[in-house]
């Protein structure tokens, strides 16, 4: 059984909890100087204060506790510029085939050849793409994951002067994997 949710949404809900809190409890601070009922504002702000914490601590304790690279808020929103066709899933199955499959594997599982001698070993794609933006799949494609084997493949080949994939190719791999995800590609 999996949780639900995972901890990266736990952390965004509790934000936006925060958030609330935060301005509840403002609205108590002025209609408490101004001799106003304030004590509705101020339960408000302290449940939503309650909620912050509760849902940090499920996302801390129970849900799982895979430890993400943190993503940049820009990244997390960012779209695939790619069209969602089988034209563009086709590129990116043969670009994963032939640089991601030595350790993801044919079937993004995590089983690639080279799996069993990497610490961590490599994440199970299938389970983990649909958790994720698609922005921050990128920036982890782009960016590489510290502590673990994944390179950086948006970094500049001093040899070329270009980076490993391009953006448009590692697009092009993020919508084969979400139909490899889906179902529908092999």
């Amino acid at each position: 059984m999996t949780f639900p949710i995972s901890r990266q949404g736990l952390e965004q809900i509790a934000i936006v909890l925060a958030v609330g809190a935060a301005v509840f409890g403002l609205f108590a601070l002025i209609r408490w100087r101004r001799d106003r009922d304030w004590q509705r504002f101020a339960q408000s702000a302290g449940f939503l204060g309650v909620l912050v914490v509760v849902s940090l601590g499920v996302g801390y304790t129970i849900a799982p506790n895979i430890p993400t690279p943190p993503v940049p808020l820009t990244a997390r929103f960012a779209q695939n510029p790619t069209p969602d066709n089988p034209a563009t899933v086709a590129a990116g199955r043969a670009l994963y085939q032939a640089n991601c499959v030595v350790c993801h594997g044919p079937r993004g599982l995590g089983d690639g050849p080279a799996a069993l001698t990497l610490n961590p070993r490599p994440f199970n794609l299938q389970v983990h793409v649909p958790q994720h933006a698609p922005g921050e799949l990128e920036y982890w494609i782009a960016s590489g994951i510290p502590f673990t084997a994944m390179p950086a493949w948006g970094v500049i080949d001093p040899d070329t002067g270009k980076p490993k994939l391009t953006e448009i190719e590692r697009w092009e791999i993020i919508r084969f994997l979400q139909a490899l995800a889906a179902g529908t590609a092999t």
